[in-house]
Formats: C-alpha cells, sequence, structure tokens
C-alpha cells in the first residue's frame, strides 16, 4: 500500500511505498483514485448517514448529504 502525502504545505501530494506514520501529523492522506477505485461515486456511511461523493465532468469532487 502507498501512502501520499504533501511535499509542502501548499505543494503537490506525492506517493511514496514508505507509510511512516508521524506523531506529530494526526492526519491521514488518501488519494481520491484510491477511495472511488475507478468509479464516479463513492458512498461514505458517517453516523448513521449517508454521504456522497461524486467527481464532476470537470474532474472536482463534491460531498453532499
Amino acid at each position: 500500500m502507498a501512502c501520499v502525502r504533501p511535499v509542502s504545505a501548499s505543494g503537490p501530494a506525492v506517493e511514496s511505498d514508505r507509510c511512516d506514520p508521524s506523531p506529530a501529523s494526526p492526519e491521514r492522506a488518501v488519494s481520491s483514485s484510491t477511495l472511488l477505485a475507478g468509479r464516479r461515486v463513492l458512498v461514505i456511511r458517517h453516523a448513521d448517514e449517508d454521504y456522497r461523493l461524486r467527481v464532476t465532468r470537470s474532474g472536482k469532487l463534491i460531498l453532499t448529504k
């Protein structure tokens, strides 16, 4: 499994084969292509509610309840 981490706070994310969890950074980055797995819509269930993460025609992401 590969980890995706930003090069800098304002720079692009890069994928690495090394996954070293950093205790200073509680956030975890996952690429949208990994989450969506080739699909246009992903249903995310949170607190018994369903949310839909969609990829638009222009390649942007929209999260709706």
